[in-house]
C-alpha cells in the first residue's frame, strides 16, 4: 500500500499525457487536474492498494470519461460527476464498493479515478484496463478476458443521468456515443463494479506505480532512465511540415509529416485516428499500435494531442512497447493496425529500425 499526495500530481499528468498516445482525452487533463488538487488538499492522500490488498469478498468500481475533452474547455468537469455515476450504479446493482479503479491509465481517464478515490474516502486499486490511450470504450484487456462491463451509469454536468444495462460492453458503447450530444459532449461513468479475481484476470496491476514514476522521469526529461526501465526509444526530431487533416466516423483522422532536424531529405510520416498509430519512414513501419507512438514538444517536454499538433512546432517523437497482452491474436485484432483499417501487419518496436 502506498499513497498519491499532492506532490505526485505533476507527475501523474505528465505520464497521463504521454500514455494517450495523442488521445485519451488528454486535451482536458489540465482542467480536471485543480479538481485533483483540491480534492487532495480536502480529503487528504489517496490511498493506493494492489488488488490482493482488498478485503475478501471486496469489489471496485471501475471509473472514467466518455466523450469529448475539447468540449470540456467550453462545460467544464464540475467534479461529484464520477461520485454520482459510482452511486447510481451501486442503486441499481445492490452492491456497495470499497474501491475504485481505473478504466484506462491515460488523458483524463487516469486522473479522475484518483478524484473520486478522494472525494469517497476509498483506496484506488493500482490497476487499469488498457495502459495506453484507446479509441473505444470496448478497446480493453477486460474484454480480452471476456468481462463485460455492464451495466453502467453516466451522469453530465447538469445532473442528466444515463443508466445501460443488458447490452455487452461493445454494444453499449454504441448507446453512449449516440447519447453524448443530448448529455452535453461528454459524461463522467461508472461501470459494473468488480470483483478482486476479475481485476487480477482482466486488468494491468501496477498501472499507477508505474506511471508516477514514468512522469517523474519525463519532468526531468532523463531519456536514458525511460528507456532502461521502460524500453521507450526516440523515433525522430525534427520539425512538423504538415498536418492534413479529415474527418473519420466519430474522430478527428489526419496525418503528421515531421522533417529531420539535421536530414532534411530525411521525413517521418505519422497516421492518426484521434490517437497517433502508424510511424513511417521511406513506407517502412517503425512504429504502429498497440504500441505507443508520442510526440513531445521539444522545448518544453510537453506532450501534444492529436487535436493540437500543429504546423511549425519543433517535435521529439518517443515510442514505447505496449503491455504484452496487447500482442497476443485477439489483442491486436482488437488494437492493431488492421483494427483501425490499415492494411498492414503489426511489427513489434522491437523489431523495427527507426
Amino acid at each position: 500500500m502506498w499513497q498519491i499526495t499532492l506532490d505526485d500530481v505533476p507527475a501523474l499528468s505528465k505520464a497521463a499525457m504521454l500514455l494517450s498516445a495523442g488521445g485519451g482525452g488528454g486535451t482536458g487533463t489540465e482542467l480536471v487536474e485543480p479538481i485533483l488538487r483540491r480534492a487532495l488538499r480536502e480529503h487528504g492522500p489517496v490511498e493506493v492498494v494492489h488488488p490482493s490488498e482488498l478485503p475478501p469478498g471486496s469489489c471496485a468500481v471501475p471509473v472514467g470519461f466518455v466523450g469529448s475533452g475539447t468540449v470540456m474547455h467550453e462545460k467544464p468537469y464540475e467534479g461529484s460527476e464520477i461520485t454520482r455515476a459510482i452511486r447510481g450504479v451501486e442503486g441499481h446493482t445492490g452492491l456497495t464498493v470499497q474501491a475504485v479503479v481505473g478504466i484506462a491509465m491515460t488523458g483524463i481517464m487516469a486522473v479522475v479515478p484518483v478524484i473520486a478515490a478522494a472525494q469517497l474516502g476509498l483506496p484506488l486499486v493500482d490497476a487499469d484496463g488498457t495502459g495506453r490511450g484507446v479509441t473505444k470504450l470496448s478497446q480493453t484487456t477486460l474484454t480480452l478476458a471476456g468481462i463485460d462491463l455492464t451495466p453502467a451509469a453516466f451522469t453530465a454536468d447538469k445532473g442528466s443521468n444515463l443508466l445501460v444495462d443488458g447490452v455487452n460492453s461493445a454494444d453499449a458503447e454504441s448507446v453512449i456515443r449516440l447519447s453524448m450530444p443530448a448529455m452535453g459532449g461528454w459524461a463522467g461513468m461508472a461501470w459494473r463494479p468488480l470483483t478482486t479475481d476479475e481485476i487480477i484476470k482482466g486488468m494491468q496491476v501496477g498501472s499507477y506505480s508505474r506511471a508516477i514514476e514514468m512522469g517523474r522521469l519525463l519532468e526531468e526529461r532523463d531519456r536514458e532512465a525511460l528507456a532502461a526501465r521502460y524500453q521507450a526509444r526516440t523515433l525522430f526530431e525534427g520539425k512538423i511540415v504538415e498536418v492534413p487533416r479529415r474527418h473519420l466516423g466519430q474522430f478527428p483522422a489526419g496525418t503528421v509529416v515531421v522533417e529531420h532536424a539535421e536530414k532534411p531529405d530525411r521525413a517521418l510520416r505519422i497516421e492518426m485516428q484521434n490517437e497517433y498509430l502508424v510511424a513511417l519512414e521511406d513506407g517502412k513501419i517503425v512504429a504502429c499500435v498497440p504500441d505507443l507512438i508520442c510526440v513531445l514538444e521539444q522545448e518544453t517536454g510537453t506532450c501534444l494531442t492529436a487535436e493540437r499538433v500543429r504546423y511549425g512546432l519543433w517535435v521529439e517523437v518517443l515510442a514505447l512497447p505496449c503491455h504484452p497482452r496487447w500482442r497476443s491474436a485477439d489483442g491486436l485484432e482488437l488494437l492493431g493496425p488492421r483494427a483501425f483499417g490499415y492494411d498492414m501487419d503489426y511489427i513489434p518496436l522491437e523489431g523495427t529500425t527507426g
